[in-house]
């Protein structure tokens, strides 16, 4: 009985918390990211000048996120010379995701988040959380948590 009612309580905290630590909010220049790729590389936004660009944060652990990222992929796949896909990791080693982007074969930028970059510059306080960036470095939508693939398509491409 008490673990039902933890569950309903966080059903009910959980958006105010996420509302209270939302980051950067839409509309607002998209903080720059400085973690380095699963190669030991730094990136910047600044390299996907002219292209919307997807950040999603993720975990290997996240079911949710493992189903949409070949998604991610075909999506990039298909408007690469318009879309940018970053996958930005704070949970899991380089090795496991080096060994996720292998089996995936995911081939976007996947990068470590050691320093929670994605907590304070982002507010991220649950995965999957995923912006949708125009080609100005403005954030025009943020998805918290599990969303439909088709919403999320349909807000990428609402953008594109």
């Amino acid at each position: 009985m008490i673990k039902k009612i933890i569950f309903a309580a966080s059903l009910v905290l959980l958006p105010i918390f996420i509302q209270a630590n939302e980051g950067v909010k839409n509309g607002e220049k998209a903080p720059e990211i400085s973690a380095k790729d699963i190669n030991g590389k730094s990136v910047k936004l600044d390299e996907f000048k002219d292209k919307v660009i997807v950040i999603r944060f993720w975990e290997k652990g996240c079911h949710h996120c493992m189903m949409e990222m070949p998604k991610l992929q075909e999506l990039q796949d298909e408007y690469k010379d318009d879309l940018a896909v970053i996958g930005i990791n704070s949970y899991n080693s380089i090795e496991d995701i080096k060994a996720f982007q292998n089996e995936y074969k995911i081939d976007f930028a996947l990068l470590k988040d050691d320093l929670d970059i994605s907590k304070k510059r982002y507010g991220v306080v649950v995965v999957p959380t995923m912006f949708i960036i125009n080609k100005d470095g403005i954030v025009k939508h943020k998805i918290f948590g599990m969303s439909s693939w088709e919403k999320s398509r349909e807000k990428i491409l609402e953008i594109l």
